[in-house]
């Protein structure tokens, strides 16, 4: 467990952590409830911009793909499966953000993807989607984050193997292989491998700490007011 929370520090901050414990119950949910919906939002244009997904997310298209399910139920009978390992070695990481990343994000996301097709699939639209969400997903992770309720089960995975496995290996080297993992599987289950798959690869720590910096700092202010 020691590996596990110095883990937390290095992926959350301080700061962070004291906010979940000292921050009432009703304003944290509100708060892990908007960066989850954000996230989904996110997912959404990134669906729609058709140059590729995060790893987990593209495994579960290719999944719904090749088994004509929607891909809403995909991500949640997914997460199910993770959430199994949770329970076993993690419990205490279950909470509010965990049973939302669970039922909610992929069913959103596939109600906001229908919206989406308003909008002209042209190649400028297709850049502008991925950008909106590539930054989504990673503005809505940041706020989730900052409530301290739960963590994804996907997350999760490659804190649970860091554990099991010892000091072998980091939680970064675990997470390049289930994400090189999860990407596989969805390119040969016919998802659409991308550029966007790639970005996110490269973009999403340092774009998810931008973002918790610049929502620690107006924490901060705020406090100070």
């Amino acid at each position: 467990m020691k590996k596990v929370l110095e883990l937390l520090l290095e992926t959350g901050t301080r700061e962070l952590l004291m906010l979940s414990l000292n921050s009432n119950t009703i304003l944290r949910a509100g708060i892990t409830l908007t960066g989850t919906t954000i996230i989904s939002f996110g997912i959404a244009w990134m669906r729609f911009s058709g140059m590729g997904t995060d790893p987990f997310v593209t495994m579960n298209i290719g999944i719904s793909h090749i088994t004509s399910v929607d891909f809403g139920t995909v991500q949640m009978l997914a997460n199910l499966v993770i959430l199994l390992l949770m329970l076993i070695y993690s419990p205490l990481w279950i909470h509010l953000g965990t049973v939302l990343g669970i039922f909610f994000v992929g069913y959103f996301s596939d109600y906001v993807l229908v919206w989406l097709q308003i909008f002209p699939d042209t190649l400028a639209v297709r850049i502008v989607a991925l950008a909106i969400g590539l930054l989504a997903c990673c503005f809505g992770v940041a706020v989730y984050m900052t409530a301290g309720m739960g963590i994804a089960p996907y997350d999760a995975l490659g804190m649970i193997l860091v554990d099991k496995i010892g000091p072998k290996v980091t939680y970064r080297e675990i997470r390049i292989v289930t994400d090189i993992c999860c990407v596989a599987v969805g390119f040969v289950l016919g998802a659409q491998v991308g550029i966007g798959t790639f970005i996110t690869a490269f973009l999403t720590g340092p774009l998810i700490n931008f973002f918790r910096k610049i929502i620690g700092a107006s924490l901060a202010v705020s406090q100070v007011r």
